[in-house]
């Protein structure tokens, strides 16, 4: 009976302290899971209209400045400047159409969140007719910016097939 006493009253404590359920939590402090969700699915598809586009200023805009691409096959690429770099070179030797094959996968916690997907990015090189169209699957770290924004901190990627032809 003393423990029955001690638990109801602790769970009284919990509650009127705003411990109970989440619903009870504030998120006064800034914006919901859901908010964010959205904010971040909202970054891949102005990223994914960049890419199509060949739009390198608009690709880097999506980038946390501390950045790092990790491809398959080749060094890492650190810092928006870096990246910016090799994107020059890559639209303007092909362009690219994306075809998502799975719905993303968000997570947040905090400042920080991860998302999983998989695309088929048909990339076919400048005066040429032959398409290349490996799926890969990819997954990104990001870090929620002094604005309140996110930004891809970390880009890292696989082809789904042992002889895929990037």
């Amino acid at each position: 009976m003393r423990y029955s006493i001690a638990i109801t009253g602790l769970a009284f404590l919990l509650v009127a302290c705003g411990g109970g359920s989440p619903a009870a939590v504030s998120t006064a402090a800034g914006p919901t899971v859901e908010e964010d969700v959205a904010a971040i699915r909202a970054l891949y598809a102005g990223w994914n209209e960049a890419v199509e586009a060949s739009d390198v200023a608009g690709y880097v805009s999506v980038l946390d400045p501390e950045v790092e691409l990790l491809p398959t096959g080749a060094p890492p690429i650190v810092g928006s400047a870096g990246y910016a770099e090799m994107l020059e070179g890559v639209f303007s030797s092909n362009t690219y159409k994306i075809v998502p094959q799975t719905p993303a996968t968000i997570e947040v916690a905090g400042d920080w969140a991860w998302s999983r997907y998989n695309y088929v990015i048909h990339r076919t090189p400048v005066g040429s007719e032959e398409t290349f169209s490996p799926e890969r699957k990819f997954l990104d770290i990001l870090r929620r910016q002094p604005d309140g924004s996110w930004g891809v901190y970390r880009h890292i990627w696989n082809y789904n097939s042992p002889d895929a032809n990037p």
